[in-house]
C-alpha cells in the first residue's frame, strides 16, 4: 500500500473539482480503498456523487478516483457492507439510502427512504454485521438491514420527550464496537444519549443514559441552567467499552466514560482538545486507544492522545470548512481528512 511521506508538511492530496466532502470511510476490505461523501455547491442545492478513491502512488498526488456514483441530492455519509466487500450505502441529503456495487456501473443495487430530512450519519454494525444504523435531521435514528425493504426499527425525536427542547437535529449514530446493541447519538439539543435496542422503550425513545454533554461545568454546577452546545459527533472508543469522544459546536472535543455515570452529570467529560471554531467530526484511532482525530470548521485537522490532554499534531493545509476524518484501518498512524476544498488530504500521525 502507497503511503505518504513521514515528514508532516508532505501528504498525499486528491482534489474532485466541483464536489465538495462531508465524510470518508475506509474500506474493510481492500487496504487501498477508501470512499468519499460528496455534493455539489457546499450540499446546498444540486446532486451528490460517491467517489470511491485508490491510493496509486504511479498518479499525481498519490490518490485517483476509480469510480463515482452519483444520486439526486447530496450525500452525507457512506458505510461499508460489513459483509460484502462491493457494496456501499450512501446516506442523502433527501432522506434515502442508495446501495451501489463498486463493481458495477450506473443505478443503485437497493434503496431505502423513510427518514424525512438531511441523513447526516450512516454506520454499519461490526459486530452484528447485517445491520446498519442511520441519524437524521428529522431527529430519528433507525436501525436497518439490507435484507428488509422497511427499518427494522425507530427511535424517535427527542422532541416528543418533554424534557428535550424541540426540533433537535441529530448528527450522529453509531453501535458500540463491544456489544451490538448498544447505539450512542448527538445532536442540536447538545444531548449525548445511549440507547440498548434490546430494550423495548428504545422504541418509544427513552435513552437508558442521557448525558448532557454540550453543558460546560459551570452550567452543571448550577443544576444545567441554559442550553448546551450542540455535539456535532461522537465515537466509541475501539479499546475501552464504554469510552466516548464528543465533538462540539463550542470546538471542544471531550471524552466521557460511562463507567464514571455519577461524575458526568456534575462535572462533564474530560476536554483532551479544543478547536478555533466548531469541531465537526471525532473518530478514535483503530490501533491505539489513547489517540483520536478530529475535524473542523477552523480548516485543521487535529490528532488529541487521552494521555497527553490539549496537546498533539495538526495539519492545517486545507483552505475550506473540514467536514470529514477517518484512519486507514490497515496501515496505522494513517490518517485522511476530508473538506469543502474539494480536496481529501492523507497524511502520518
Amino acid at each position: 500500500m502507497p503511503a505518504p511521506p513521514g515528514t508532516p508538511s508532505q501528504f498525499l492530496r486528491l482534489r474532485t473539482p466541483q464536489f465538495t466532502h462531508h465524510n470518508l470511510a475506509f474500506s474493510p476490505f481492500f487496504d487501498n480503498h477508501f470512499a468519499l461523501a460528496s455534493g455539489k455547491n457546499f450540499g446546498l442545492v444540486g446532486n451528490g456523487r460517491v467517489h470511491i478513491v485508490a491510493l496509486d502512488p504511479d498518479v499525481p498526488g498519490g490518490v485517483r478516483v476509480v469510480r463515482g456514483f452519483d444520486t439526486q441530492d447530496c450525500v452525507y455519509d457512506v458505510a461499508w457492507n460489513e459483509s460484502h466487500e462491493n457494496q456501499i450505502v450512501a446516506a442523502c441529503g433527501n432522506g434515502a439510502l442508495k446501495m451501489f456495487d463498486i463493481t458495477l456501473e450506473g443505478l443503485p443495487i437497493r434503496a431505502w427512504h423513510e427518514h424525512s430530512a438531511e441523513i447526516m450519519s450512516i454506520e454499519w454494525n461490526n459486530l452484528q454485521k447485517d445491520t446498519f444504523v442511520t441519524s437524521s435531521w428529522d431527529g430519528a435514528i433507525k436501525v436497518w438491514t439490507e435484507s428488509r425493504t422497511t427499518s427494522l426499527l425507530t427511535i424517535p425525536s427527542s422532541a416528543t420527550r418533554p424534557s428535550s427542547p424541540s426540533h433537535s437535529q441529530l448528527y450522529n449514530a453509531t453501535f458500540s464496537p463491544h456489544s451490538p446493541s448498544l447505539i450512542c447519538s448527538c445532536s442540536s439539543d447538545g444531548l449525548l444519549n445511549i440507547y440498548d435496542i434490546r430494550s423495548p422503550t428504545s422504541a418509544s425513545g427513552t435513552a437508558t443514559q442521557t448525558i448532557p454533554a454540550g453543558m460546560t461545568p459551570h452550567q452543571l454546577q448550577h443544576h444545567g441552567h441554559g442550553k448546551g452546545a450542540e455535539i456535532l459527533s461522537c465515537d466509541w472508543n475501539k479499546y475501552v467499552p464504554g469510552m466516548i469522544a464528543t465533538a462540539s459546536k463550542d470546538g471542544s472535543v471531550k471524552v466521557w466514560d460511562l463507567r464514571s455515570s455519577s461524575t458526568l452529570t456534575t462535572k462533564g467529560g474530560i476536554q483532551v482538545g479544543r478547536h478555533g471554531l466548531a469541531a465537526r467530526k471525532v473518530a478514535w484511532s483503530p490501533h491505539r486507544a489513547d489517540l483520536l482525530a478530529s475535524a473542523s470548521y477552523d480548516m485543521t485537522c487535529r490528532t488529541w492522545s487521552t494521555a497527553s490532554p490539549g496537546t498533539g499534531t495538526s495539519h492545517s493545509d486545507h483552505t475550506e470548512f473540514v467536514m470529514g476524518v477517518g484512519w486507514a484501518l490497515f496501515d496505522e498512524g494513517l490518517l485522511a481528512s476530508a473538506a469543502w476544498d474539494e480536496e481529501v488530504h492523507l497524511f502520518r500521525v
